[in-house]
């Protein structure tokens, strides 16, 4: 595989450097083919290293196709064998952002996004608090025949947005109603490290 032209900057900050030359996947010349971010490196590939492509969701490039097949080391027919739904969600947090979520599963009920909730510092260690889910909606699923024992791909963020909707009355007594793009509260950081926990 060719040195990629990526490797020099951050993940997604690409520069007009990206966009021209050879496909740093495969030297395919970008300016003669169609070319877009792979959707799980944040990589610019051209639409011959293409696995699969989503209008939504962009391409998936062929190292990162052939890292999640299960192809390469393919056990005996008779080997125990799962299956893993692998979803990828538009979820309403509870923090007032949209998230687009892969996941090995179904939906969460909370998810790690920012600190506009609050956060806890402990031994050092700062960990925010988890927004909650209020609406979900499914952009892809799909189901991959693994080995038995396969443990699933971790959940991560693939992209957050901001929230445009206000604040919507719940339907029922005693429910929260969804946050909207302010959320019901924000909340400081709070430390246990000193013996009475403070806001920052």
């Amino acid at each position: 595989m060719a040195e990629h032209p990526c490797d020099d900057h951050r993940a997604g900050q690409h520069t007009a450097a990206c966009m021209t030359g050879p496909c740093g996947f495969c030297s395919t010349d970008r300016g003669t083919t169609a070319s877009g971010e792979c959707r799980s490196c944040l990589r610019i590939v051209c639409e011959i290293c293409d696995a699969g492509y989503d209008a939504d969701l962009g391409p998936i490039c062929q190292p990162c196709h052939d890292a999640d097949s299960t192809t390469a080391n393919t056990p005996p027919p008779d080997a125990p064998r799962d299956q893993h739904r692998r979803c990828v969600f538009d979820l309403d947090l509870s923090c007032g952002h949209v998230v687009t979520y892969a996941v090995t599963g179904w939906y969460p009920v909370s998810v790690g996004c920012c600190d506009r909730l609050g956060v806890t510092i402990m031994d050092g260690t700062y960990v925010a608090y988890d927004s909650h889910v209020d609406h979900v909606r499914l952009r892809l699923e799909r189901y991959v025949e693994v080995p038995a024992s396969t443990p699933p791909r971790p959940s991560r963020v693939l992209r957050r947005l901001s929230r445009t909707d206000d604040p919507a009355r719940p339907s029922y007594p005693g429910h929260r109603a969804s946050t909207g793009r302010y959320p019901a509260r924000v909340g400081a950081a709070w430390t246990l490290d000193g013996s009475m926990p403070r806001p920052s």
